[in-house]
């Protein structure tokens, strides 16, 4: 009679570990995307390039004839997400902007820091290099958390307690141009040590369940096929990603498993329909992703990762959505933007019962508005709103598009 406590306890702690691991790695995986635009084999001949050609901004004086604007290449956004699991969260990004050759897209390193009204922190820093006319690329990221949790009662003992979740995680991605064409190819790499310190009685039932930490470390392989026409803006063409990370005890993990992750976006400029001042027209963005697991362990599980839904809240072995989103510039600067999708889980969930997608779908809608910090490198920041079904909301102030 004793076991259940302790079998219920350990899957309720696996399923808060695997929530704060997740919610960690989806900050690190911002800091990376932010950094990790793909690169398009063929450039258009607009400055609406991300990494932006150019990182210079005209002043409301225009510099005198003959002499170039003063470079800015450093870039600032602030950042929030608020839900009613998580909280509040708010934050920032700073990146500086260079050219490491002529023919080479800008490089980029950057910082991102946020902070909760639980008195916890989370941050990282990233860099994109681009160099040989960009047909070479390699991103480095390094991330770390200190999240305090506050339980009335822990796993269902009746006992308050507070934990502090320690994680540090760093990562590597290169990738190649193949020839001539529009395909890249690479490697990259993820490891992660995660640790959770409580006192007392607190303390033995965490060391009894095994969750005093956790450690995993996996390689994989990325292949990418781009005709997209901007990086940071798109309004046509696709961006197809196909890449693996095998975690394996013998790379410094502590378990051994693999996850395959397929993402498919594609853009399409409605140039009948241009409303507003701005003189560009809206934009239909369509992204279908997905997340499959072999072996994993709970803490490997895929999450609902839709807008609305805290990272990490609902597990299971396999998981897919399909989003779509309207973008609708109504100035040079401001633009609307409203999305929709559906998410489903299949695989084993939690409990080990297999599920079928079907009977387990996330929907998620929202709107918001977007503004353009820098017009001449299509860099904006949005504010948004997003509702899943039941008690799932959160509202966002993030770094570009979603995808």
């Amino acid at each position: 009679m004793i076991l259940d406590p302790f079998k219920k306890a350990s899957i309720a702690a696996k399923v808060a570990a695997s929530h704060r691991l997740i919610t960690v790695a989806a900050l690190c995986w911002t800091i990376c995307t932010m950094l990790a635009t793909p690169h398009v084999a063929a450039q258009t001949a607009s400055t609406e390039q991300y990494p932006p050609e150019e990182t210079t901004e005209t002043s409301a004086t225009s510099a005198p004839d003959g002499e170039a604007a003063p470079a800015k290449p450093w870039l600032i956004t602030p950042t929030l997400a608020a839900d009613p699991k998580l909280g509040a969260n708010v934050g920032g990004v700073v990146a500086y902007l260079r050219k490491l050759d002529e023919q080479s897209t800008t490089s980029m390193v950057g910082a991102a820091v946020s902070y909760s009204d639980t008195d916890s922190i989370t941050g990282g820093v990233g860099a994109q290099l681009f160099w040989g006319a960009d047909t070479r690329r390699l991103i480095l990221l390094v991330g770390a958390a200190e999240i305090n949790n506050e339980y009335d009662d822990f796993l269902g003992t009746g006992q308050k307690a507070e934990t502090t979740d320690s994680v540090h995680t760093v990562g590597f991605r290169y990738l190649q141009q193949l020839g001539a064409s529009n395909w890249l190819a690479g490697i990259q790499g993820l490891s992660t040590n995660y640790a959770v310190g409580a006192e007392g009685y607190i303390d033995g039932i965490l060391n009894l369940i095994g969750l005093s930490g956790y450690d995993s470390t996996g390689l994989g392989l990325v292949l990418q096929h781009d005709t997209m026409d901007h990086q940071r803006d798109p309004t046509g063409g696709h961006l197809l990603t196909l890449h693996n990370m095998a975690y394996r005890e013998s790379l410094g993990g502590e378990a051994s498993f693999d996850v395959i992750f397929t993402d498919f976006r594609w853009y399409r400029s409605l140039d009948r329909f241009t409303i507003g001042q701005s003189g560009r027209p809206p934009v239909f963005a369509l992204q279908m992703k997905g997340r499959f697991t072999k072996d994993a362990p709970l803490s490997g599980f895929s999450s609902v990762s839709l807008p609305g839904y805290t990272m990490g809240n609902y597990l299971s072995e396999d998981y897919a959505h399909l989003l779509m989103e309207g973008r609708f510039p109504i100035t040079r600067k401001f633009g609307l933007v409203a999305f929709g999708g559906i998410g489903c889980q299949f695989g084993d969930d939690l409990l080990g019962d297999d599920i079928e997608c079907s009977e387990h779908t996330f929907p998620s809608v929202g709107a918001g508005i977007s503004y353009m910090v820098k017009e001449e490198a299509s860099v904006l920041i949005r504010l948004e709103i997003a509702k899943g079904k039941n008690d799932n909301e959160a509202l966002y102030l993030r770094f570009g598009h979603a995808f």
